[in-house]
């Protein structure tokens, strides 16, 4: 596997790395670094933590890039595995908490991306990657720091089962069963594969109450869950809709959300 860290050239080439369980996410961001940072060779991606690990030890990484919550081990944990196996490289973590639920990582110095990623703040972060300045990024975290992050990330309420109607009937829906929240005149829409519900909340709040991780507003009344995208298209003025899984309908994208698709 040494020849894995070498260019045609002869040089040592550099390696990074981007860990998340989605896989939308991940194209998104591995194209994001291979269009911003022009010394990186090769950019791999992983869907767990445990795959994280395991091509760590196989090849040189510089940087990784690694969402927090994930099925299986988390980030934090899975941070705390590789400085444990020897990993001296850098880590960034990809969270999708806003800026008071990240005041922690700040504390400890570790940069981090919030979702969804603009280039902007990764270009700052790939120029504090660059610089190599431990007093702007600290990488080499010990088990207990990173122990202490952990249980700030696991405290996020987020909505797990709703109650929507139609007609005379109250149902119980689950929300990793949603498709999209789609807005309607007073109501907004339930879409699952079940058919459609109705609910009171707005897409405001629903914004506020569902996992970012796995839920994103792609124009002012619509919301759809990340798994059910089947794919993004491009019209020729520029406009991007989203065609769900297994649904006819097709959702425009606002030129606001357009960021989460331009790249691919």
């Amino acid at each position: 596997m040494a020849n894995a860290n070498l260019t045609n050239s002869g040089h040592s080439s550099m390696c990074v790395m981007v860990v998340d369980d989605e896989p939308l996410l991940r194209f998104h961001l591995q194209r994001l670094l291979q269009e911003l940072w022009e010394n990186v060779d090769q950019v791999i991606t992983v869907g767990s933590g445990l795959e994280a690990i395991s091509m760590a030890q196989e090849i040189n990484i510089h940087a990784i890039f690694m969402d927090i919550k994930m099925p299986g081990i988390s980030g934090i944990e899975t941070a705390k595995q590789l400085r444990k196996s020897g990993f001296s490289g850098h880590l960034v973590f990809v969270t999708a908490y806003d800026e008071h639920a990240v005041a922690a990582f700040e504390h400890e110095a570790l940069d981090y991306l919030l979702k969804p990623i603009e280039e902007k703040r990764l270009h700052e972060c790939i120029k504090r990657l660059q610089s190599r300045s431990q007093t702007t990024v600290k990488y080499e975290l010990d088990s207990d720091q990173l122990t202490r992050l952990l249980p700030r990330t696991e405290n996020v309420n987020t909505l797990s089962w709703i109650n929507a109607s139609r007609g005379d009937s109250i149902h119980v829906i689950k929300v990793s069963d949603v498709f999209c929240f789609i807005a309607e005149d007073k109501y907004t829409s339930v879409i699952t594969a079940d058919g459609e519900f109705l609910i009171r909340k707005t897409i405001k709040q629903l914004v506020d109450e569902l996992n970012p991780d796995v839920f994103w507003r792609i124009h002012r009344s619509a919301i759809v869950q990340v798994s059910c995208i089947e794919c993004v298209k491009k019209d020729d003025q520029g406009h991007y809709f989203v065609v769900i899984k297994d649904l006819e309908r097709v959702l425009p994208v606002s030129r606001n959300n357009a960021q989460l698709f331009k790249q691919m």
